[in-house]
């Protein structure tokens, strides 16, 4: 879109996914809406958890000017990391007495946040600053915090999310209350639940009902049915039609449905832009796209690396099992719990012998340290085809999609997929269940002739199919920039496709 029609509107957006120490679907999505709306014209503002009250003895009597220097670096910093933490002192660094008396503050600060959760917020508790105010600022440059580019400022509320949370789990729904007067529109990128006041237009967005209709899921079903009523006095925004068919049969009641009739201006289906970000030269001649040559650690062995010293082992290197050649191996690209059904996949990688052809299934994504996550490295340890990379950055993900030979997603339930879309973005061989948000998918354009969808019932059918797309397409290795090059001119039309139809779904649900 080249004209912008949000100009001069002031939207909040709730930083609560980006805040998490892994950027999955989610956050994509953040990023997305925030890039949205910034190219629309709106100035966007980040609504954090995050603060700092500097405590430590003696900032407080630096000067007012330093003490915001100070603040704001921790803001960023957590953000950046994913999760607050106070820089250690000298007498933490040390002696080990000193470290324990820190965790032991940190578990009694957390007592005392939950016995004094705030059950409103006023304007005046809230802590804001321009990112323009920060001359030369090394947080603006760090690769996790790219979206800070579509950012005009950060609003700090304490402890905002963790108070929604615990209202969330009283008996009777008690949404938090914020006021947030000097902003247009606030816009969630998840259920909350929360009040806005002295603002505009409020906006929720709704991405599945899982913790509800799966118990393996690790969210309490009453904390998030409340986040899902609390979204019913909002406009709504769902990322998949399964999703608003779900919304409207189990959390809206009959009367809110009747009475609206055939009225559905407070709420729209959108789809998400595709996740992949290339780099704008690649695509500056849209006649002769240029090729992105692996760069990742998995994709490249120690003669790449270190041309004449094949030999010699670095103590860095990454073994030889782990190694992934382009256009051998099929990509599961997710987080590691049991709705994404990485067991059954597993099963049916080891039934199909892809191994023996030299194909690998590649698993990305933190293991979490629970029984789902240890019974797939007890498969892992008999199947040396499978190969777990845990949490991989934006540009080794690039990498992984742009040389997969598959892309692979049994998911026994989702709110949208965006694996797939990506899959099916670049023309890559897409192999997913038959959850509905996977059909809506498939059913987009021509992603029916790279996207199959499969149920999860029979893992031999799963792997006859793997070893299908393997037959069909190993000769995508013998020409591997001309494939690349055809992917990434695909995905690029695609990417802007659906962001310009996400951008006109935004302006018109804030009419």
């Amino acid at each position: 879109m080249q004209s912008q029609p949000l100009k001069g509107q002031k939207i909040l957006v709730t930083a609560y996914d980006l805040e998490q120490s892994e950027h999955r679907g989610i956050a994509v999505y953040s990023k997305s809406l925030m890039r949205c709306l910034y190219e629309a014209g709106a100035e966007v503002w980040l609504l954090t958890e995050f603060f700092d009250s500097l405590s430590e003895k003696g900032l407080k009597r630096l000067p007012k000017r330093t003490q915001v220097m100070i603040h704001n670096a921790r803001i960023l910093n957590s953000l950046a990391l994913g999760r607050r933490e106070r820089p250690t002192t000298v007498l933490e660094r040390k002696f080990k007495l000193a470290r324990k008396a820190k965790r032991w503050g940190n578990y009694l600060r957390l007592i005392g946040n939950l016995l004094r959760r705030p059950r409103q917020y006023k304007a005046k508790e809230l802590n804001s600053f321009r990112l323009q105010e920060l001359y030369d600022n090394p947080y603006v440059r760090i690769e996790r915090l790219d979206y800070l580019e579509c950012v005009t400022g950060i609003v700090s509320a304490p402890e905002l999310y963790l108070s929604t949370q615990l209202a969330a789990q009283l008996p009777k729904l008690r949404p938090v209350r914020i006021d947030l007067r000097g902003f247009d529109t606030l816009i969630t990128t998840c259920p909350l639940n929360i009040s806005p006041h002295n603002l505009r237009t409020f906006v929720q967005t709704i991405h599945d009902l899982i913790p509800l209709e799966y118990v393996a899921h690790n969210e309490d079903p009453l904390m998030f049915s409340h986040r899902l009523q609390s979204c019913l006095p909002a406009r709504r925004l769902f990322v998949s039609q399964s999703t608003a068919n779900k919304y409207s049969k189990h959390i809206q009641n009959t009367n809110q449905r009747s009475s609206r009739g055939a009225d559905n201006s407070n709420e729209a289906v959108i789809i998400q832009s595709p996740s992949l970000r290339f780099p704008n030269w690649l695509t500056e001649d849209p006649e002769q796209i240029a090729d992105l040559q692996p760069v990742s650690h998995l994709l490249r062995n120690e003669a790449q690396t270190n041309p004449g010293k094949s030999s010699s082992k670095s103590k860095n290197s990454v073994p030889s099992k782990k190694i992934l050649k382009p256009f051998s191996y099929f990509l599961f690209n997710s987080s590691v719990e049991a709705r994404k059904n990485i067991l059954f996949l597993a099963k049916a990688y080891a039934e199909s012998d892809l191994y023996k052809m030299g194909i690998k299934l590649c698993v990305t994504g933190k293991l979490k340290g629970d029984d789902y996550s240890k019974a797939l490295q007890d498969i892992v340890a008999h199947e040396p085809g499978i190969i777990l990379t845990g949490y991989v950055d934006e540009s080794s993900k690039l990498d992984l999609y742009l040389n997969a030979l598959g892309l692979l997603s049994p998911s026994l339930v989702e709110g949208f997929g965006i694996p797939v879309l990506d899959g099916a973005c670049l023309g890559t061989p897409t192999v997913a269940s038959d959850c509905e948000s996977h059909l809506e998918i498939q059913g987009l354009h021509d992603f029916d002739q790279h996207v199959l969808c499969l149920d999860t019932l029979d893992s031999r059918e799963w792997a006859a199919a793997l070893q299908a797309v393997a037959g069909t397409n190993l000769n995508l290795a013998d020409h591997p920039a001309q494939t690349r090059r055809e992917r990434i001119g695909r995905y690029c039309q695609f990417q802007t496709l659906f962001t310009d139809q996400l951008q006109h779904d935004l302006v018109t649900i804030l009419k």
